[in-house]
């Protein structure tokens, strides 16, 4: 009986109808960032116009992080002379396709730690992907942006079923032995990565990225887009264990490493220039959690 009610929940669960629609800010930026042939200027303007974006953009290039000798007060300067154009596209497309979502109901929810996982995995997806042989120039700029979005749909969980994800939440506190996404399966019916595969169709976003919900735990998966899945699934899989102090090679690990062709050596010294920007990485999270 319990399965056929849970079945019964998951399937009404999948019509998420009450889904926030597309932004319209967020589809001018994601139409500008997958341009080839990108004006970065445009680019620019567009993100002044949303205030919230445009802040937390400029707070951050001028974070003691990045140094900048000079006070940044463009996005254009911020783009030109700290961040780089990968890391704009990249949070700001973060930012705008955040915003829809509500999630002050959820006292469990921490914005700064989702904001704090997210920079970390796309940290850690950007600079490891570099010892990946890939056929596309820009794979860096899309791994960068596969980890900053890659848990997206926890907030549409937080934002449909904030009384369900706080008793996810708080269990997790308590150590009952399961996983976040067991959690989510039994508690709410559905897990963040099905929200974010739902999410990612209903707004069209890039191909990639839908197999990448898609595909969250496949370690078999073969399809076009394999590098990038796996490599996200690996950084989760390092993130999860909390081992950015050093490599801890379980089978998952191991098994995504070899498929890649990384070494422990590699992936050694990446972890311990995390595990030294951790507290960096922090601060630009209370950056972008700013409500």
């Amino acid at each position: 009986m319990y399965q056929v009610i849970l079945n019964e929940k998951r399937g009404k669960i999948r019509e998420l109808p009450d889904l926030p629609a597309f932004p319209i800010l967020a589809q001018e930026i994601l139409s500008q960032v997958t341009d080839e042939n990108i004006d970065i200027p445009r680019l620019a303007k567009t993100i002044e116009q949303d205030p919230a974006v445009f802040g937390r953009i400029i707070g951050i290039a001028n974070s003691a992080y990045f140094g900048s000798p000079d006070r940044i007060y463009t996005v254009m300067h911020a783009i030109v002379r700290v961040l780089g154009l990968s890391m704009v596209k990249s949070v700001s497309l973060g930012i705008v396709l955040n915003e829809p979502f509500r999630v002050d109901a959820c006292k469990g929810f921490d914005m700064q730690h989702y904001w704090y996982h997210s920079m970390l995995t796309a940290s850690v997806a950007q600079r490891l992907c570099r010892y990946v042989k890939v056929g596309q120039a820009d794979f860096q700029d899309h791994a960068y942006l596969a980890g900053m979005l890659h848990n997206i749909g926890e907030l549409i969980l937080v934002h449909l079923f904030p009384s369900e994800m706080q008793d996810v939440y708080s269990q997790l506190t308590q150590d009952s032995g399961a996983s976040k996404i067991e959690l989510e399966n039994d508690i709410v019916g559905i897990n963040s990565y099905e929200a974010s595969s739902i999410l990612s169709q209903r707004w069209h976003l890039p191909q990639d990225l839908q197999v990448l919900y898609e595909q969250y735990d496949n370690l078999d998966y073969e399809g076009e887009h394999w590098q990038l899945q796996q490599l996200i699934l690996l950084c989760g899989a390092l993130i999860d264990a909390g081992d950015t102090e050093g490599l801890k090679e379980t089978d998952q690990v191991r098994s995504i490493m070899s498929r890649m062709c990384l070494s422990s050596g590699q992936v050694n010294k990446l972890l311990s220039k995390i595990s030294d920007d951790r507290q960096d990485v922090e601060n630009l999270a209370k950056i972008l959690a700013q409500a």
